[in-house]
């Protein structure tokens, strides 16, 4: 079964539909720069109200490690998401030593699914979310990644990672990718929003839906 993350969540209303439509995890987008931007302690006050089984992520671009590690512990936040090239393969490993760690990529036509092994055999870290490429950006771009490049990504068989697939994604779409590429989870912001940082909570159902449809034999 394909693992299911809503990203930039800002509101509780919006977590709490998603966590009933059986999402498997929650994104908190810890970047000043974001549209979906959030503070330690208002996704504290969010985290505190969900249900256990629901991951909660804090998706990372500025903060140093050391940061990221005192954000985690305040807000309950379980796994990491380093959405920068700046992050280390040491960065991640020490930060493996207190919460899950997902190192993201932004490949571009020159990216090679290669270079996932001595990341992971240095850091340790074996999930691994790909999302578009847009030069000067170091967030999401909301923008689907290149066919050619995502065939590359996610092998059709004997991929050693647990690789997630995003960008662009949205309820139109999400299900296609799920048959073309098998990831291990798919990752969506925009495509279920009503405007950034608020979501549709139809969109949200009918994309949760769409991948449970897509699992389907």
């Amino acid at each position: 079964m394909t693992r299911t993350k809503i990203c930039g969540i800002t509101r509780l209303n919006d977590a709490l539909h998603a966590s009933s439509e059986g999402v498997d995890a929650l994104g908190f987008n810890f970047s000043r720069k974001s549209p979906r931007s959030i503070t330690p302690s208002a996704a504290k006050k969010i985290i505190d109200e969900l249900p256990p089984f629901v991951s909660k992520v804090g998706i990372f671009v500025e903060q140093s490690p050391a940061e990221i590690a005192d954000i985690c512990s305040y807000s309950k936040i379980a796994v990491a998401q380093l959405h920068s090239e700046r992050y280390s393969a040491a960065d991640a490993r020490f930060l493996k030593d207190m919460v899950q760690v997902i190192r993201v990529f932004r490949p571009d036509g020159s990216f090679s699914p290669q270079s996932l092994t001595p990341f992971a055999e240095e850091s340790g870290v074996r999930t691994f979310l790909f999302d578009a490429y847009k030069e000067g950006m170091e967030g999401g771009t909301g923008e689907e990644i290149e066919t050619s490049v995502a065939r590359q990504i996610f092998p059709a068989e004997g991929a050693p990672f647990f690789r997630v697939l995003a960008g662009g994604l949205n309820p139109g779409n999400v299900a296609e990718a799920i048959r073309q590429f098998r990831p291990y989870g798919v990752d969506t912001a925009s495509g279920v929003e009503a405007k950034p940082g608020i979501k549709d909570p139809e969109k949200i159902s009918a994309f949760l839906l769409a991948v449970r449809l897509a699992n389907q034999p």
